[in-house]
Formats: structure tokens, sequence, C-alpha cells
């Protein structure tokens, strides 16, 4: 090589990698003999969160998102999420959230993931960070409030909860922008919570859009039948 030749700049993703390789050796060499539960640390400030990435947020939110996701696989020991503080959990989900908005890893993992687990309390916090996500993006992010009303439907069975969050979704995206199935969520909801008058009146709105596909109709025309056979 010339003496003179110069390598190029290392993108700053380069360095996230190499700190996160530089972590996971630090915690091999480190890690104590007897196997330990660690919970979750407390989420950075925001700012202090920033500068770990090194100029690149988007690289260092899915590195701190790839680190989070594989917390509970500590040295020795598999943890329970039944164990382990959602609390702080979402405050990291948030805050990482924050850091690459048109991330949807922060959400996958808080709906698909850490919202399956087996607990009520834990499956609250990250329906309300689900919730608190869309409010802020609600045109990008209506389908994670959608699978947040359905968690709280089959996870909870809590029917209220479910028509809230399916009803705060049809009221801040347009409904052109959603598709058929969520709106026949909301009349399912409707139906369940006894909301007859109202969930006419979204079939009727339903049925008024000339978009629909003749099995589209059908199914409208299924719920109506459904409907009045219970009243």
């Amino acid at each position: 090589m010339p003496s003179d030749a110069r390598l190029p700049p290392a993108a700053p993703w380069r360095w996230t990698l190499l700190a996160l390789a530089a972590l996971v050796a630090w915690r091999l060499v480190t890690a104590p003999h007897a196997a330990t539960l660690e919970d979750y640390p407390r989420a950075p400030a925001p700012a202090a969160l920033r500068l770990t990435t090194l100029g690149d947020p988007q690289a260092g939110a899915l590195f701190w998102m790839l680190w989070l996701q594989t917390f509970d696989d500590q040295a020795g020991i598999t943890a329970s999420f039944k164990k382990m503080d959602f609390a702080r959990l979402a405050d990291w989900l948030e805050r990482l959230l924050a850091l690459d908005p048109a991330s949807e890893y922060p959400l996958l993992m808080a709906t698909r993931v850490y919202g399956a687990v087996l607990d009520p309390a834990r499956q609250r916090l990250m329906i309300d960070f689900v919730g608190r996500a869309f409010r802020e993006a609600p045109e990008r992010r209506w389908q994670w409030q959608a699978l947040a009303a359905m968690q709280a439907r089959h996870g909870l069975d809590d029917r209220k909860l479910a028509l809230a969050l399916v009803t705060e979704l049809e009221q801040r995206v347009p409904a052109r922008q959603l598709p058929f199935w969520v709106r026949g969520l909301h009349v399912i909801m409707l139906r369940e919570g006894n909301e007859i008058e109202a969930a006419r009146h979204l079939m009727a709105l339903v049925a008024q859009d000339d978009g629909l596909s003749e099995r589209q109709r059908q199914a409208v025309e299924m719920w109506r039948e459904r409907l009045e056979e219970r009243h």
C-alpha cells in the first residue's frame, strides 16, 4: 500500500457496532460465576441516549433495541418476563422510538413479544405505551393501535378498553386510510359492548363506501344479520 494511502473514515454505525462488540466482550469477561438475575436498568435520559449513537440515531436505536431484546437471556440464566420491571421496559421502548421515530421495532416488540406475556399488569403497560405512540403519529401507527385493541380484548378480556382503543383509532385516522378489517373490528366490539345504535350507524357508513368488494359487502350484511339476531 502506498505510504500516502488513507483508509476511509468509518461510518457512525460501524462505531456503534464496534461499541456493541466491546460491551458484549466486557460482559463476558466480567460475568460472575454464579448466575444472578439482573433487571432492566433505568433508561438513560434522552440527551444521554443520543450521545451513545455517535451521530447516527437510527443505528443507535437499532443497537439498543437488539441489546434490550436479548436482555432476558443472561449469563447462565434465562429470565422470565414476569420477573422483569416492565415500567422500565416501557421507558426504554418510548425513548428508543423517540430516537428513531420511523422505526416500528419498539412497537413490534411491545405488541408481539412483551404484550403477549400472561400478566395483566405488564400487558397494560405495553398497551399504554402503544397508545401514546399512536397519538404521536396516528396515520402512520394505526395498525399497532389495532393490535393493542385486539390484545386488550383477547389477552386481557377487557372489552371496555378494547372498544375505547379502536374507537380512538377511528376518530384519529381518516376512514379512507383504514382497511376494511379495522372497521369490522370496530363493529364487532360495539356489538359486544351493547352499543347497538353506534354499531348500526357504523355499518351504514361502511356500506356507503363505493370501493367495497362484493365479498366485503356480504360481510357487512352478515354483521347486520348477527346484530339484529341478538336484538
